[in-house]
């Protein structure tokens, strides 16, 4: 007889058993991300059996905006009792009135998201390069704690969300991989970036066209030679096509998907901050 799960809020106390789980479906999150997503006011349900967390389930809370949907995780032994379903159906229940609810789907999750009334709105890809040896683009300039204010107020315009604690943190963690086109008056482009357990995560690019966008990108790599880069794009053809002269190529699509007000992908959006963050 299979011993019945539990269920309990996650708190900080728990990293280490989501990083667990993610390392064995072998996703990107870190320690780092963990700790970022527990925080509050972030809504996350674990499933425990016999005292041990066997699945997760969370949604990230941007102010009265945006809930996101995200970390839906349940150990291999566990699976096929719908855990998951269950996971979530408990975050969308303890959610706080926002205008809307997103999140990304694989191909076999969007039917599921479907039934519990997410509605298709845009796609994304996973696009993976080895970083080639590049030089720095002249056009870009290292963020500085200077340059925040100015920048993190078009960021929620863009957003249509305040993500500033997750954009600040990756700042702090991640110097290198923060780069902006433009000076702090007019800002062409911006970037941020990650380290990842199994790839450098580049995102969010928030840019006025596909060229200072790739500058973002390439000063990025131009630091990592030969290291491991994920970065989740639109499928805009002129902005796959200069990604693909970098070395990009698709991993696996997602579809992003809304409950509540829809939402489509702003045109200044080149990489957003992965499935996990929106």
């Amino acid at each position: 007889m299979t011993d019945a799960p539990t269920f309990h809020d996650m708190t900080a106390d728990d990293v280490q058993a989501g990083v667990a789980l993610s390392r064995q479906s072998g996703w990107n999150q870190t320690e780092i991300d963990w700790g970022l997503l527990l925080e509050p006011p972030s809504v996350f349900r674990a499933a425990l059996v016999r005292d041990r967390i066997v699945g997760t389930a969370g949604a990230m809370i941007y102010g009265e905006s945006l809930a996101w949907v995200c970390m839906v995780l349940v150990d291999t032994t566990e699976r096929g009792r719908g855990l998951a379903n269950q996971l979530v159906g408990q975050v969308l229940d303890r959610l706080p009135a926002v205008d809307s609810v997103g999140l990304d789907a694989t191909p076999k999750g969007e039917p599921v998201y479907a039934k519990l009334g997410f509605a298709a709105a845009s796609t994304l890809a996973r696009l993976e390069a080895t970083a080639p040896r590049l030089e720095v683009p002249a056009s870009a300039r290292p963020i500085t704690e200077a340059d925040l204010k100015a920048l993190l107020a078009r960021d929620r315009e863009v957003f249509g969300a305040d993500r500033g604690r997750l954009l600040r943190s990756a700042l702090a963690a991640a110097p290198e991989l923060a780069w902006s086109v433009g000076d702090e008056r007019a800002v062409a482009a911006y970037g941020f970036g990650r380290r990842g357990a199994n790839a450098i995560h580049i995102g969010p690019v928030v840019a006025d066209s596909s060229a200072a966008a790739l500058h973002i990108v390439a000063a990025s790599l131009a630091r990592h030679p030969g290291e491991r880069f994920f970065l989740d794009a639109p499928p805009w053809p002129e902005w796959r096509t200069a990604l693909e002269r970098l070395g990009f190529r698709e991993q696996r699509p997602f579809t992003r998907m809304y409950r509540g007000a829809p939402r489509q992908c702003p045109p200044q959006s080149f990489a957003v901050f992965g499935p996990e963050f929106g």
